[in-house]
Parts: structure tokens; C-alpha cells; sequence
């Protein structure tokens, strides 16, 4: 495969962050609502994804997954906005949604754009743990979905360069994080609504501290048995 094709998701998902950083600016000039707004603040974001509509989950879906294949800015600053778009419920379903369609997209771009190109992307550092998703993927990608580490991107790709079957991969992928994505929907969509008498934002910032502390508690119990 020749090298312009290696960098074509790329080139794609970096005229696509153009094509909606010019769509922001120009809704922000049109719109009475956000025109005294600071630009990509969260209250002129919302408006401009609200604007689409029924398609404004969609839009984010495609938000989404631009932004994993891009890589910026980091994918917690999307998984984080879909409670304060959109509310509980219908956050739940577009991050559930979005974080189905980023992460088979990167799964695909490693598999069949060129895992040289991949492999020098993130240096080597996964060729063990390409080897154990070989043996058995289902089962190594679902504990580090759940525990959130190692990262996301460096999950995504390096499984697309591994023997990993893509049903095995989506299948641990999307049980593993929607732990993860109920606890980031309702953390947002409470601090949108702030409220200190709220007894459900305390409620949520618990469970958001817990979902940080953890996977950090189990990281390093298993780096001390090793």
C-alpha cells in the first residue's frame, strides 16, 4: 500500500475537524444566542449541536469518532460533554453510540491501512500485548476496558494489528466501558444542572471519583506483585 493511502483516515480526520471548526465559528457569527459567547465554550458547543436538531446525535457520533482517529483533543473531553448535550438517557445512547463507531474505525484503520505505519505510530509498545490478544483477545481487552488502561487509542490500534477477531474486540470493548460511559453522562449532566442541594451530584462525583481512583488502586496493586 502506498504511503499517501497509509495517511488517508488521517488526512480525512483532519479536514473534518477543519470543516466543523469552520462550521462553529460561522454559527457562533450568525447565532444571537452565542454571539457574546467566548468561542468553543461549552454553552455555544451546545447550542451548535443542538441546532441539528434529530440529528444532533449524530452529528455527535461523528464528533466522536473523528475525534478518536484524530486523537485530539483527548476523547475524555467528548466522553464528558455527551451528559451535558444531551441529558442522562439520551447521553447514555450517543456515547454508547459514538464510542462504538471510534473505536471500530480505529480498529479498521490499523488493520487495514498499514500496520507498519501503526506500529511506528505507538513504537512498539504493544507487541506483547498484541501477542496475548492473539491467544485469548476477548478476555485481555475487557478487564482493560473496564480498569480504563492501558489507553484508549494504543487499545484501539494495537488490537487492529493483532489476530484479535473484530467481534471478540466490539464485544469486550463496548461491556467493558459502559460502566464508564453511565458514570460520565450522569457526572456531566449534574454539574450542568448544578445544584448543592442536589443529593444525586454528590451521588455522581463519588462515583466519578471512584471510576479515576480504582483502576489506579488496581494498576498498582498489580505492578507489586509483578
Amino acid at each position: 500500500m502506498g504511503p499517501k493511502k497509509l495517511f488517508l483516515p488521517f488526512i480525512f480526520a483532519a479536514a473534518a475537524v477543519g470543516v466543523i471548526a469552520y462550521l462553529l465559528v460561522h454559527h457562533q457569527s450568525v447565532c444571537l444566542q452565542c454571539s457574546a459567547a467566548k468561542l468553543f465554550s461549552p454553552e455555544v458547543i451546545k447550542h451548535f449541536i443542538g441546532s441539528f436538531g434529530p440529528w444532533a446525535v449524530v452529528i455527535y457520533m461523528l464528533l466522536y469518532t473523528v475525534n478518536t482517529i484524530s486523537l485530539f483533543p483527548p476523547i475524555a473531553v467528548m466522553s464528558l460533554s455527551a451528559g451535558f448535550l444531551f441529558g442522562p438517557i439520551l447521553g447514555v445512547i450517543a456515547l454508547t453510540l459514538g464510542s462504538f463507531c471510534g473505536t471500530t474505525a480505529t480498529f479498521f484503520i490499523s488493520r487495514y491501512f498499514g500496520a507498519a505505519f501503526v506500529d511506528q505510530m505507538i513504537k512498539g509498545k504493544a507487541a506483547e500485548f498484541q501477542e496475548k490478544l492473539g491467544r485469548n483477545g476477548f478476555m485481555v481487552i475487557l478487564p482493560i476496558r473496564l480498569i480504563g488502561f492501558p489507553p484508549w487509542e494504543l487499545v484501539n490500534y494495537a488490537s487492529g494489528l493483532s489476530h484479535i477477531t473484530y467481534r471478540d474486540y466490539i464485544a469486550a470493548t463496548m461491556i467493558g466501558i459502559m460502566p464508564a460511559i453511565v458514570i460520565q453522562v450522569f457526572f456531566s449532566d449534574r454539574l450542568s444542572n448544578f445544584n448543592l442541594k442536589d443529593p444525586t451530584l454528590y451521588l455522581a462525583v463519588g462515583a466519578f471519583v471512584l471510576l479515576a481512583v480504582v483502576p489506579a488502586m488496581i494498576l498498582k496493586n498489580h505492578k507489586g506483585k509483578r
